[in-house]
């Protein structure tokens, strides 16, 4: 997995660079997990001050474009990043406390179905 960065915006009001990427590989499509890892690794930067925003893919080509944003800080991008983009790409042991504690406090299935 090869990637390459297209163009790099500073957005000074949002404190963030913006990035667009394309990434050249062989075999399977590279998840994002992988994808969020090498980026981080490239830039520089802490995993938790990265968030990839799209990953584009065409059917039958190995080439993927995409685009990620790299905080100044971890508290900037959690102010300003929805949820849903903030838990993309992170491993299990990452993932936020309060995440964590609303799945343990759902319903299961089964009590649902007993009623």
């Amino acid at each position: 997995m090869e990637i390459t960065i297209t163009s790099q915006t500073e957005n000074v009001l949002l404190n963030r660079k913006e990035i667009g990427f394309n990434i050249t590989f062989t075999g399977a499509t590279p998840s994002r997990k992988m994808v969020h890892e090498k980026l981080a690794a490239m830039l520089n930067k802490p995993k938790n001050q990265l968030v990839i925003g799209s990953l584009k893919g065409r059917f039958g080509l190995t080439e993927v474009t995409g685009d990620a944003r790299v905080y100044d800080s971890a508290e900037y991008l959690k102010k300003i990043e929805p949820e849903h983009l903030q838990k993309r790409g992170m491993t299990e042991g990452e993932e936020t406390e309060e995440g964590s504690a609303d799945a343990q406090d759902a319903p299961s299935g089964d009590a649902a179905e007993a009623s």
